[in-house]
């Protein structure tokens, strides 16, 4: 069969676990065989499955939404069903998250996605993977992942594939244990792979006073010598982005502890934001072996429960957002570099990529290179190596199965103990009552001179500055460079607290990341606010407010940059046509509802204040709007702040001059285009890969509530996919139960002509939960 080759443009950001999904868009032939109804789209429903499996029996029971339950006779027979149900359900999902990690696109999809698989080869994920895997081998859990990976290769040899795989023409090869290690790197990179520091240096190095807009966390700062960095250019850093994980993603997490709950045992919330996609990034599913039962969600490729809850504890996470990436230059000098004082040769390894050309399969012979520090990226005159703490072996598999078997908080935290990368907001509660809060995960302690340096700078890799001591790239790491996991800051029993993405500690003696490895604080505040406010009125609260919590669209900006320019109407000029918009805002109670025209104003008026502050500087610099600070930061500076003087005019304009033009240009966007409500803008629409050329296979669009910054989130102009809660849940316990409520956005299986393809995604814009109860 021949393929149509991918555009390299039609290709974008393959980071997101979601954005996988896009390289298919237009690989489709065979349209002409397509028909909803036809031979070629033959699927039949299985609510029960029995299966004899080679360690003993196992029965997969699916309820009305499509979430497996799985109960077998001992641990392996159930991770081997495990195994079969995922591949059943979502086999086309986790076949593109590996081939992306293994640089196998091109084989599939054709040679314009042959530069990206030639990164990931570089970065060389497989490796990091397979030093995982070898970790465990000879572990219990290892016993576990071999016999998941047979019930995966079950369904594959004599299953029914997906629709896709018969519209592409492959049929996926066996899953191994090291895949499943290659979907935990992707899931640690997409939340902590980024370059950051490199555009850092690009910015100071174009703009020294743009300083100020990405605060230090630490009071002195190793300065970046210019003259180590070849060329760090424009160029370079456009091309990075592809790669790099999302850092405005975030997520909600909070307990309240029985002290404050109608019950008398603590309650928990989540709702981890990430892209919104057809499938849903998520896979619901319920496990029962004996004593062992638990139930949640996980990444499909993943046999573990990641976000859920057992018999006797429940967790939640949200990213911390953590600085565990470096980079290094050195002197060089043919093949070799220099390091502390010593000529070393820099490794090399040849690796074959399979590209699709002209309807075959081509050959393509790549160099992997890395140094002590780790692989090599070398583009547009740049040469740095990358450490980063995913590509030693890691053990967060462990971490979570831990937290499946929990049977208290304390053990709990133990497990926790086990998981490096990403680091995450771990809360949890247990029916015992206890509570805690443990941002769970390996920060590398960068030094010079035996002092402590931030980790947002280009280091000096030939002198060895900034380098983790104990961290052994695609090996076993001793990790003594690291700050200890007793040493973290941590609350055990607090009766109350939240995390969204906040910076989660202030004043800290280590180095976690500078202003823009975090969220801006709005929705934590907000989170807060309302828990204080709910305790002070009621005293008690139960599960329905948190529904309302994790329902609320208040604009904690709106508040702060509305009630600002309120205070300073006496200083504002507004013309007659920005008075009417000024009037609507002024009179608005801050909700970000798709009915509001308030709304509808401000969303797009935090934008162009954004842009009419910083686009004169930012340009003549050569810098974009993907530059600019955060929003918080912009809030926060001075009305006479040199940022708000137009570099281009003779005038000196000042904070009320930038406020009143955002909002005429705010006032044109709107009249031109017609809108008139925020629902006109802030509309849902998750594409399936084969959109556009077959679209019935999309979701559903409507209008939709929330913003960036709110509680209830949604994302409406992210590209190429929106982003959002990506899984709503609340937990607690009772006397005799264990009490889950969640929701999904689209459905748990990934086969369009199966009833729960997408039957969760009203239920999910409302609000709406699927209730599991266990009794003890």
């Amino acid at each position: 069969m021949k393929l149509r080759q991918l555009k390299r443009g039609e290709f974008l950001s393959l980071l997101s676990i979601a954005l996988l999904m896009i390289i298919i868009s237009p690989m489709v032939l065979y349209l002409d065989l397509f028909a909803p109804f036809g031979e070629f789209w033959k699927y039949s429903e299985q609510n029960s499955i029995e299966l004899d499996t080679p360690y003993g029996k196992a029965a997969i029971e699916y309820d009305k939404y499509g979430t497996p339950k799985i109960e077998a006779d001992n641990m392996k027979s159930l991770f081997y069903a495990v195994g079969y149900a995922q591949a059943k359900d979502r086999m086309f999902q986790m076949d593109l998250q590996r081939r992306l990690m293994k640089g196998q696109l091109s084989e599939v999809f054709g040679e314009s996605l042959n530069e990206t698989d030639e990164f990931y080869v570089k970065m060389n994920f497989v490796n990091a993977a397979e030093a995982s895997w070898e970790y465990f081998r000879n572990t219990e859990f290892a016993e576990y992942l071999n016999a998941y990976s047979e019930g995966v290769n079950d369904y594959i040899e004599n299953g029914e594939l997906q629709p896709e795989f018969k519209l592409l023409d492959y049929t996926p090869e066996k899953w191994t244990p090291v895949d499943t290690f290659l979907i935990n790197k992707l899931i640690a990179w997409e939340l902590t792979g980024d370059f950051w520091d490199l555009e850092r240096a690009y910015i100071l190095k174009k703009l020294p006073e743009a300083k100020e807009l990405y605060p230090e966390y630490l009071n002195h700062s190793y300065p970046i010598i210019y003259s180590e960095i070849p060329n760090i250019n424009k160029s370079l850093l456009d091309w990075l982005k592809q790669f790099e994980g999302d850092k405005s993603f975030g997520s909600n997490n909070w307990v309240i502890s029985g002290k404050y709950t109608a019950s008398g045992y603590p309650m928990l919330a989540n709702d981890p934001h990430l892209s919104l996609t057809v499938p849903p990034v998520w896979y619901r599913m319920h496990l029962k072996s004996k004593d062992f039962e638990v139930w949640g969600v996980t990444f499909p490729g993943v046999p573990v429960i990641i976000i859920g809850q057992n018999r006797f504890v429940s967790w939640g996470v949200t990213n911390v957002g953590a600085d565990v990436i470096d980079f290094y230059t050195y002197r060089f000098d043919g093949d070799r570099y220099l390091y502390k004082g010593k000529w070393l040769e820099v490794e090399k390894e040849k690796r074959i990529i399979k590209v699709l050309k002209d309807g075959e399969i081509k050959e393509q012979e790549i160099t992997v290179e890395k140094t002590v520090h780790g692989p090599i990226i070398e583009k547009f005159g740049t040469k740095v190596a990358v450490a980063w703490t995913g590509f030693t072996a890691t053990t967060e598999l462990k971490a979570i199965f831990g937290l499946n078997r929990a049977s208290s908080v304390a053990e709990a935290i133990d497990a926790l103990r086990w998981f490096n990368v990403p680091a995450q907001n771990f809360v949890l509660i247990d029916r015992f009552g206890n509570t805690a809060y443990y941002p769970a995960g390996k920060y590398p302690i960068r030094e010079k001179d035996g002092d402590p340096v931030p980790g947002n700078i280009i280091f000096n890799g030939s002198n060895g500055d900034g380098e983790w001591r104990g961290f052994k790239p695609y090996g076993v790491s001793t990790w003594e460079g690291f700050i200890p996991f007793e040493q973290i800051p941590h609350l055990i029993n607090p009766d109350y607290v939240a995390t969204a993405n906040q910076r989660p500690v202030f004043e800290y003696r280590y180095y976690i990341g500078d202003s823009e490895y975090f969220a801006d604080p709005y929705r934590g505040m907000r989170i807060y606010e309302m828990i204080e406010k709910r305790i002070a009125e009621k005293g008690k609260l139960d599960v329905d407010d948190m529904i309302e919590m994790q329902k609320d669209v208040y604009s904690k900006p709106a508040e702060f940059i509305l009630g600002d320019i309120r205070d300073n109407l006496s200083k504002i000029q507004f013309s007659d046509k920005t008075r009417p918009y000024v009037d609507e805002l002024l009179n608005w109670d801050y909700r970000m509802v798709s009915d509001s025209k308030a709304a509808l104003i401000f969303s797009i008026f935090l934008k162009e204040y954004m842009n009419e502050t910083f686009y004169d500087e930012f340009n003549s610099a050569g810098l974009g709007e993907e530059n600019y600070p955060k929003l918080w930061v912009l809030q926060n500076l001075p009305e006479d702040s040199r940022w708000f003087d137009d570099t281009r005019t003779p005038e000196k304009e000042t904070k009320w001059d930038i406020v009143e033009r955002a909002l005429e240009r705010t006032a044109r966007i709107i009249e031109s285009n017609g809108y008139e409500r925020y629902g006109d803008i802030n509309i849902f629409m998750a594409t399936h890969p084969f959109s556009p050329k077959i679209l019935f296979m999309n979701y559903p669009q409507f209008k939709m509530n929330g913003s960036d910054y709110t509680v209830y989130n949604f994302r409406y102009d992210y590209r190429p996919f929106q982003a959002g809660s990506s899984w709503r849940m609340i937990t607690t316990f009772t006397e005799s139960s264990a009490k889950m409520l969640g929701v999904i956005p689209g459905g748990n299986s990934g086969n369009y002509f199966s009833d729960n393809y997408a039957d969760q995604l009203e239920m999910w814009r409302d609000c709406e939960y699927i209730v599991t109860e266990v009794g003890y």
